[in-house]
This record gives structure tokens, sequence and C-alpha cells, in this order.
């Protein structure tokens, strides 16, 4: 068996080689995707040149509030029609402050939104799902634990929900868990269900520290009425947490200031804080303890970095890293690819003998759980200046992948052809679509590596995994003496399944289309000359992401293809799509 391709790079520890890409601001490194089940979970770290592998790393885990999305609660630059959820949180530039003072350690913010938008009705979903937070927890940790982790448990208004969830699934608070913060978010403090884990814990290390923030919500108005009661609230929960730890940890001694604003409670040199705002105003200091520097103090509180450039409930002042006002179309929602997950050549060695159908369900099972080339997963960013079927011209930005879809390492994979409905299971999977026409047109014109074509002896081979193995060789041949590392655009080397008005008149059957020439010229025009069940050396699967940037604003991709103006944009054909999957919606 041939190699599918020669191992020309250096084995290194970094977080590119967990699945990390690079972010569209600020050079982050980012990945997101969907812990079963139904947790969605987005990691950003500091970029590649910033994240020092023999430094501690901090992990952050940031359960959202009720009814924000991860989006939401990074934050941006405002921008005319906004959601206002954008500018109550500001974590993404937050983080980046803190960064900026503190750079002993890598500091890493992982945001952790249940797909409900509430950790409270997500638990209460099904049994056992406690056991799921717990088990969430232990694989980050895992994730990073060539990086000297620690965990530190954050949240805010119904994220406090995650957190009483781990502790309830653990009998004790773990030793890797440094620090836990509640930003207005202890609503289900009980003192005899987590008084005595808290105290241990507490106890059991004096690097261990606790932050607390709320403010006198039984007396906020909203509308013009009360909407907490005395005892319902984060006000009386946080009351309740102190006197039960000033009781029970007699060896602390507790330090208390109060004035007409706050009453705050310190202990072990500031490493236990309980600041409760009063509200003589009645107003709702819910999102504005966030808002005001909120998670850099409950990062910094009881540290040497504590008030440094910055002031709890102060001026905002982490206005210069906040992200673009844009939304670019977001990143693919690729899951950290297993070490003990099979290299390119395994995988040709196990499905060697199988049909196409048995080797398409492996293949998809492998890319779904995140098998996946690191050097395939970065996106590509397209940009271009697109008209309409009225004649306008349109700023258009399209996320793709810089390569057909592959399986194995960087060092070792292989491009993997696939059937249609394979292909459309994994775009759909991925929040993605198939290319049309057009869209394989234009992203060979910006491909910044064009080769050649290299067809086959036309056989019954053809369809066989030897042979797409082989094909490969000469691809990545080819790719080597042109001199170029994957993860750039490429392009010319396979054609593209791709999407077309056609298949409303023709079920059943496989388009396929391009195999471009270097000057743009395609092998292959629009085909439909084989059934689904039909796939050979040529083909390969490309992922755009079903996010378009069109003038400023996200739009669905597929949707703009069924548009009766906008879908000139995308593809080269007389009407709008009706049909933009192989697999019925």
């Amino acid at each position: 068996m041939e190699n599918i391709l020669l191992a020309i790079f250096v084995w290194c520890s970094s977080l590119s080689d967990l699945g990390f890409v690079t972010s569209p601001y600020f050079q982050e490194q980012e990945m997101s995707f969907v812990y079963t089940p139904g947790i969605k979970i987005h990691i950003n770290a500091p970029s590649e040149a910033k994240f020092d592998k023999n430094k501690p790393t901090k992990l952050v885990l940031y359960a959202l509030p009720n009814g924000n999305s991860t989006d939401w609660t990074i934050g941006k630059m405002p921008a005319k029609g906004d959601d206002w959820h954008y500018h109550i949180q500001h974590i993404g530039a937050q983080t980046r402050f803190i960064r900026a003072i503190n750079q002993e350690y890598n500091f890493v913010t992982v945001y952790l939104e249940a797909n409900t938008k509430s950790w409270g009705s997500w638990r209460k979903a099904e049994p056992m799902r406690d056991e799921k937070i717990k088990e969430t927890v232990e694989y980050l940790l895992s994730l990073f634990s060539e990086y000297h982790p620690h965990i530190e448990l954050n949240s805010h208004s119904g994220g406090g929900n995650f957190i009483f969830g781990f502790m309830d699934a653990n009998s004790e608070i773990p030793s890797y868990v440094k620090k836990i913060s509640f930003i207005d978010s202890n609503y289900n403090w009980d003192n005899e269900r987590y008084g005595h884990k808290l105290k241990k814990w507490l106890e059991t290390s004096p690097d261990n520290s606790l932050f607390v923030a709320c403010y006198d919500d039984a007396n906020a108005l909203l509308d013009g009425k009360p909407f907490v009661s005395r005892k319902g609230g984060t006000w009386h929960r946080t009351y309740l947490m102190q006197r039960y730890l000033k009781k029970n940890m007699k060896r602390l001694v507790w330090n208390k200031t109060e004035n007409d604003s706050i009453i705050y409670f310190t202990a072990n040199d500031r490493r236990i804080q309980f600041y409760s705002r009063k509200n003589p105003e009645r107003k709702i200091y819910h999102t504005i303890l966030v808002e005001r520097n909120g998670y850099i103090q409950s990062i910094f509180s009881g540290t040497k970095y504590e008030g440094i450039g910055y002031q709890f409930m102060g001026k905002k002042t982490y206005d210069f890293y906040r992200q673009d006002s844009i939304v670019k179309p977001h990143i693919f929602k690729f899951p950290p690819r297993r070490k003990e997950a099979v290299t390119g050549n395994e995988f040709v060695r196990q499905v060697i003998g199988m049909t196409a159908e048995e080797r398409d369900s492996v293949a998809y099972k492998e890319i779904a759980a995140g098998n996946i080339p690191t050097l395939f997963r970065q996106p590509t960013y397209l940009t271009d200046s697109l008209q309409d079927s009225k004649g306008i011209w349109h700023e258009v930005t399209l996320c793709i992948l810089p390569d057909f879809l592959a399986i194995g390492t960087d060092t070792d994979f292989l491009r993997i052809p696939m059937l249609p409905l394979t292909a459309q299971k994994l775009a759909n999977l991925y929040e993605a679509t198939l290319p049309t026409r057009k869209l394989s047109d234009l992203i060979h014109h910006h491909s910044l590596l064009k080769l050649e074509p290299h067809p086959m002896t036309p056989d019954s081979t053809m369809t066989t995994i030897p042979i797409f193995a082989r094909h490969d060789s000469i691809i990545e041949s080819a790719r080597q003496i042109a001199g170029e590392t994957p993860g750039l655009l490429i392009a010319g080397h396979k054609k593209d399944i791709v999407i077309t008005n056609q298949m409303a008149g023709e079920p059943g059957r496989l388009f396929i289309y391009g195999w471009h020439y270097p000057n743009g010229q395609p092998i292959q025009p629009l085909s439909a000359a084989h059934g689904i069940g039909y796939v050979d050396y040529s083909h390969g699967v490309r992922l755009i992401r079903n996010e378009v940037l069109v003038d400023g604003q996200l739009y669905s991709l597929k949707a703009l293809l069924q548009d009766p103006v906008f879908y000139r944009m995308f593809s080269d054909e007389a009407t709008p799509m009706t049909i933009t999957s192989y697999i019925p919606d």
C-alpha cells in the first residue's frame, strides 16, 4: 500500500494540534463545537504567538446567563440595528483586558451555552444531566492536560445553575477547581445542600477562592413593580452564603465595609469576597454587575492584580479590546480531534474491503467526531464584489474550507471522496452547504494554489480506496513541488460535488462540476451522469459555511440562493434555487 503523503511537518505540542484555528478577531485561537447533549462550547485562547506552553493555563468556564447566545456574551463594537444583548457583558473584551494585565498564565475563556439557553431547563430535561456537566468539565480539563491547567468556574445569572449542577455531581469539589465566581448568579444556593462542600473546598487550600456579587434585587422595580420576592433572589442567597461560611469557618477573620452603596465582606486575605450592592434607587443592576468590569473583578479578586487599571462597578475600562462591529461568518464547529483517532493510512487499511456505503459510514463517523487535520480546519474568508439579478453590486464574504474534507493528521491524511448523501449529512451537521457551479469557479479564482488536474485511467478501480489514496499521493507530490503547505486555499485537484436547480427535476442524481485547469477552464461541466450511489477518486467535498456576509450583514447562504434577487450572486443559473440540499429539509 502506498503512503498517502510524506510526513513533512515536525510534531509540536500546540493548540493547533488540538484543532484550534485563528479567529478573525485579534488573531486569537478558538474552537467551537457541541458536546452531547446540547452543550455548546466556544473556547477562546491567546494568539499562537502569545500562548506559552510552558506557562500554567487558567481555564475559566463561563456559564452563560439565561436567554443569551455566545455571540451576545462575547460582545462587540456597536452597530446600527444591534440587538441590545451584544452590549451588556463584553466578556470577550474583558478577557483581552485580563490578558494584557496578567501574563503569568495562558488565560482561556470557555463559553458554555445550553441549547435551551437556560441551564436550569437543560438540567431538568432528563436524568443524569448533572453528571454530563461534570463530564464536560473533566473533558475540558483533559483537553488542555499538556498545558498545566486548572479550572475556574464562573457564571452570570442563570449560569449559576451550571456550577450548582457540577457541585451536585461531585461528592466534594475537586482540587483542580481553584476559584468559583457567582456574578449575580447564586439563585440556587442552599445551605444544607452546598454549604459543607463549599466550606470543605475553601479549607482544603488557602489558594482556593470565592467571589460573589449581587445587588438588592428584592428592592428593584420592573415597569414600576417588584419582580423578586424578599427571599427569592441573589440578595438573600448571598446573605445566606456569607452567614453560613462565617458561622462554620471560625478561623477566618472577616472584614466588613459598608457605606451608602455597598456591603462588602472579605476574608482569607481577600480570597473570599461577597459584594452586595445596595439599591435605594430601586434600579436593576443585574447586567451592570458584569458590564462594569465584573468579569475582570471575578478573575482578579484576591490577587495582586485586583484594581490594577480598572475599578469594579466603575467606568468600563475595556472598550479598546472590543471586537469589530461587523460579525463575520463563524468558524466551522469541528470538535477536537481525539489523539487516538485513525490516521489517513490507518483509515485506508480499515475500509479497504468495504462497499462505498460501508466506507462512507466509517468516514462520516470519523469526520463527525472531529478526525480532520488541523490544517484543513482553518477557514478561509473569501471576499469579492458580486452582482445580484438587478445588476446591483454587493460586497460579499464567504467562509470556506481551504481544501476538500480529509481524514487524519496534518502529516498523514486522506482527502476522502464521498457519496453525495454523506457529503450533505456532514454539511448539515456543520451548518454548511455544498458549492454551486458559480461558487466552485469563484473558489478556484481566489485560490492561492491552482494545481493541474491529474486524471487517472478510467476503469473499474477508480471507485476503490487504493486509487483514492494513490490519487491523493499525486496531489501531495504536486503540492510539495509547488512549495506550498496545506492550509492555503487550494483548488484544481478534484471535482466538486455541487448543488444545482437541476436537482429538483432529476432527483436521485449526483451533480459534479469543476476540476479546473490553472486558467480557470473546468474539465468537468455540470454533469448528472451518475446516480447518488456513485463516487470515484476525482470527487471532493468542499464545505461553505451557511453564513454569508453581504454589505456588512450576516445572512443564510441557502436562503439567499432561494431569493429572486440575491441568488445571482452565488448561482449562474436562470432562476433561484428551489432545492439547496441532497437531503430534503
